[in-house]
């Protein structure tokens, strides 16, 4: 039997066609992402984070808890004067802070005894200076962020 030369021709298009696209189906087409990937792809926007908020007011006097009346007595004095010179109406908050205890009453007694032995002293040496007891406004909470009690005073 002899094999015409267009049919072994068929044969091997058609196999070459075969294997062909076998080998194409492996394989990754060229594009525009081969040479860059991040092409046709829309923009990622970088938003830059918010600036940081004002840094807070530092207090107008910070006296920690244990210092001796002599070493705080005279500066409050002066300070208050100074303050009432300048407006006569101002407001002077007394605030007792001391750190957390490990349970709500142990918070509570401590931050009483902080604001009987330091907050109202550092009060009636306020109002000794020369302020009316309204202008005075004392509280006290826990704070976490320190690490022994203390007493601070700010202006309104």
């Amino acid at each position: 039997m002899k094999v015409k030369p267009q049919a072994t021709r068929r044969h091997v298009l058609r196999g070459g066609l075969i294997g062909g696209a076998g080998f194409l189906a492996g394989c990754k087409l060229l594009d525009q992402r081969t040479f860059d990937p991040n092409a046709s792809r829309p923009p990622k926007v970088y938003i830059p984070p918010p600036p940081p908020g004002p840094p807070p007011i530092p207090p107008l006097i910070e006296v920690l808890a244990g210092t001796p009346r002599s070493q705080w007595e005279s500066a409050v004095q002066t300070v208050t004067r100074k303050a009432l010179d300048r407006k006569p109406n101002i407001l002077f908050l007394v605030r007792v802070l001391a750190p957390p205890g490990i349970s709500e009453d142990a918070t509570r007694d401590a931050l009483q005894r902080v604001l009987a032995e330091e907050g109202q002293p550092i009060a009636d040496t306020i109002v000794g200076a020369g302020a009316d007891p309204a202008q005075v406004e004392m509280s006290a909470m826990p704070d976490s962020s320190v690490a022994s009690p203390r007493v601070q005073v700010y202006v309104r």
